[in-house]
């Protein structure tokens, strides 16, 4: 098996089993930062199975990052540097996760209480455009957060070790956490815009506006605290599944 497409599998697996696993906790924080003055999801979807939506992520989840990993080995071997070459991952697969993204928050919020009503509601409402809404700032956040995390867990594999699953571990949960907290304004940003039906923000520059207005800088900040927690925490278990992933698949490769 070619080592791209090794790449692309292993990638693919990690990404389904953490996405699985953190998914309570990433409608936890979705709910919190979609809120605003005029409604605490929060609160309001508090009896909401913290599950939904779950079925749309998992569909995406491992085409998305298959294709990231497929791309980003692939430019790396064309000698593109890490941050070029996440970047370059990344750009490949946003444009085809945002419809699902868009599904999947508007359902983690409690809008609608299936895929097919969510769909039927956001085409209604806002036509094809809908489901790319916060698609600028779902770039804003994708791009520089794999810019930061790949390049820095390439890094630290160089600089402290890669032999062992507890190196793997570190490397993610730093690399993670770090991008997890620096990118977390375009996160808040985009959760707000993702999960709107009745055009509460005209614009991105309008939601920014009005965060600032309403909840300060502080209020870019939304959830810092359990994004970064898990998004570490997530960080040791996908790259520990996708380098042991990687390596089982390139030694049942090298016997066959």
């Amino acid at each position: 098996m070619d080592k791209i497409l090794i790449s692309g599998v292993a990638g693919g697996s990690a990404g389904i089993f953490t996405d699985f696993l953190f998914f309570p906790i990433e409608t936890i924080r979705t709910r919190i930062q979609a809120s605003n003055i005029k409604i605490d999801y929060f609160k309001s979807a508090a009896k909401v199975n913290k599950y939904r939506g779950l079925v749309v992520q998992l569909t995406v989840s491992f085409p998305s990052a298959f294709l990231f990993f497929s791309t980003y080995d692939t430019a790396k071997k064309n000698g593109c540097s890490h941050i070029v070459a996440a970047s370059l991952g990344e750009f490949a697969v946003d444009f085809f996760r945002n419809p699902f993204e868009v599904i999947k928050n508007q359902m983690q919020v409690g809008l609608d209480s299936n895929i097919r009503n969510t769909i039927k509601s956001i085409y209604k409402i806002q036509g094809l455009q809908g489901f790319y809404a916060g698609f600028s700032t779902f770039i804003m956040r994708e791009i520089p957060f794999s810019a930061i995390q790949f390049p820095l867990y390439e890094k630290m594999k160089s600089q402290f070790g890669n032999d062992g699953i507890e190196d793997h571990a570190l490397n993610g949960a730093v690399a993670g956490g770090t991008a997890a907290f620096l990118t977390t304004p375009c996160d808040v940003v985009k959760a707000k815009l993702m999960t709107q039906r009745k055009q509460f923000y005209h614009s991105l520059g309008e939601c920014i506006k009005i965060i600032y207005e309403t909840e300060g800088i502080f209020g870019f900040f939304r959830a810092v605290h359990i994004r970064t927690m898990q998004i570490s925490a997530s960080g040791i278990i996908f790259f520990s599944v996708y380098e042991r992933c990687k390596f089982y698949i390139l030694a049942y490769n090298n016997k066959s």
